[in-house]
C-alpha cells in the first residue's frame, strides 16, 4: 500500500473537521450555561467563522476558542439584564425588532437550508487540503484542514444562497415596473402608493423606498437631497427591497413561519437587540478625553506616529488618539459592567468540548 500523502495528524484533523465522518458530531452539545440558559457548540463555531455551525476548528488553539466563548456568555449576561431591567418593553426595543421581523424568515431559510444542505465530504477536504498545503509550504496540518474547511463551507453557503435566489425568483416571480421607476426618477409627481415592483401578492411602494433613502441620507451630505431622482440608487434599493419580500414570500411558501429554525432565529435576534441596548446603558456617554491625555499617549507611542518615513505630528494625530482612547475607556466600562455581572451569575463551561469546536 502507498503511503499517505498526509501525515496521521492530518486525518485527525480532517475527521474533526468534518464534525461526524469518524464519529457524532457535538454540534447540539452544551459547551457552557448561563443562569440555567444553553450555550451550544454550534453557537460558538458560528461565532467563530462556522456557517450553520457545521465545521469545526481543529486549527484554533483551545485558548481563543474560550476568549470566543467568553464573549458568548457575556451577551447572554448583557441580554438578561436587559431583560431584568426591562428594556424588552420599550418603543425602542419593539422599533428595532418590527425593522428586522423580514430578516427572521429570510435567516430561519437559511439556517434551514445550511442544516440540511451545507456538508463536506472527507474526500473534497483532503483534496482541498493538499492544494492549501501545496501552495503555502510549512503550513501546519491543522491550519491546511481549517482553511480547507473555510474555503469549501463558503463555496457550498455561495451555491446554497444562489440556489435560494434562484428558487424565490422563479416561484415568486419577482417584477420593477420600470415605467414607474423612471416616472419617480424623473421627478414626475408620483404618490408614495404608486407600485414599483410586485413580488406575487407583494407590493413595494415608492413610499417604503423613500423611507430606506432617507434612513441612508441621515445627516451626511446626502440629507437634502431627493434620492429618488438617483437612478442608481433607486434601482439598487427597488431590486434588493423586492428581491427580499420574494425571499420572504419564497420562506413563508416553506412552512418557515413557527418553525423551529424560525424560534432559534428570532431568539438570536431578540437576544442581539438586547444587548446592544444593554451596552448603550452600560456604556456611559459623556465620556470626556483631556488634551492632557492625548498628549501622553501620543507620547508614550510616538514610534507608531509615523507615515512613509516621515512623523505625524500631535495635531494631525489628535483626532485618532481621541477617538482611540474614547472607544478604549468603552471597552473598560463595559468589561467592568460584565465583570460585576458575572459575580452574581451561575456559570458552567464544559472545558472537554473544546478541542471539539
Amino acid at each position: 500500500m502507498g503511503k499517505s500523502r498526509f501525515g496521521a495528524a492530518a486525518i485527525l484533523a480532517i475527521a474533526f473537521a468534518l464534525g461526524g465522518c469518524a464519529a457524532k458530531d457535538v454540534k447540539n452539545d452544551v459547551v457552557a450555561t448561563v443562569n440555567g440558559e444553553d450555550v451550544s457548540v454550534r453557537e460558538l463555531r458560528e461565532f467563530l467563522g462556522a456557517p450553520g455551525g457545521m465545521m469545526s476548528f481543529p486549527g484554533i488553539p483551545v485558548e481563543k476558542k474560550k476568549e470566543a466563548l467568553d464573549r458568548l456568555v457575556a451577551g447572554r449576561l448583557l441580554a438578561s439584564d436587559a431583560r431584568a431591567r426591562g428594556l424588552d418593553n420599550t418603543p425602542e426595543y419593539r422599533a428595532v425588532l418590527s425593522q428586522n421581523e423580514q430578516g427572521v424568515l429570510l435567516n430561519a431559510l437559511l439556517r434551514k437550508e445550511l442544516e440540511e444542505k451545507l456538508k463536506v465530504g472527507e474526500k473534497e477536504l483532503k483534496a482541498e487540503t493538499a492544494k492549501i498545503k501545496e501552495a503555502n509550504k510549512g503550513i501546519t496540518d491543522n491550519a491546511a484542514v481549517a482553511m480547507a474547511g473555510r474555503a469549501l463551507s463558503e463555496r457550498q453557503v455561495r451555491k446554497i444562497e444562489d440556489d435560494l435566489m434562484a428558487a424565490a425568483r422563479k416561484e415568486m416571480k419577482p417584477a420593477v415596473d420600470q415605467a414607474m421607476l423612471n416616472r419617480v426618477v424623473k421627478g414626475e409627481a408620483v404618490g408614495d402608493n404608486a407600485v414599483l415592483a410586485t413580488s406575487g401578492t407583494e407590493k413595494l411602494l415608492l413610499g417604503d423606498v423613500r423611507k430606506i433613502l432617507q434612513a441612508v441620507a441621515g445627516g451626511g451630505p446626502h440629507a437634502r437631497q431627493d434620492l429618488t431622482q438617483n437612478a442608481s440608487a433607486m434601482n439598487s434599493v427597488v431590486n434588493r427591497e423586492i428581491t427580499r419580500k420574494a425571499l420572504n414570500a419564497y420562506a413563508k411558501s416553506r412552512n418557515i413561519e413557527g418553525s423551529e429554525a424560525a424560534k432559534a432565529t428570532r431568539r438570536d435576534m431578540e437576544r442581539s437587540v438586547l444587548i446592544s441596548l444593554a451596552v448603550e446603558r452600560a456604556v456611559p456617554k459623556d465620556i470626556r478625553i483631556t488634551d492632557k491625555e492625548i498628549a501622553a499617549t501620543y507620547k508614550e507611542h510616538a514610534d507608531m506616529f509615523v507615515r512613509e518615513g516621515k512623523k505625524i505630528t500631535l495635531a494631525q494625530a489628535k483626532e485618532q488618539i481621541r477617538r482611540f482612547l474614547m472607544n478604549d475607556r468603552r471597552r473598560k466600562a463595559l468589561d467592568s459592567y460584565v465583570a460585576e455581572l458575572k459575580k452574581k451569575a451561575k456559570i458552567t463551561v464544559n472545558e472537554g468540548l473544546l478541542p471539539k469546536v
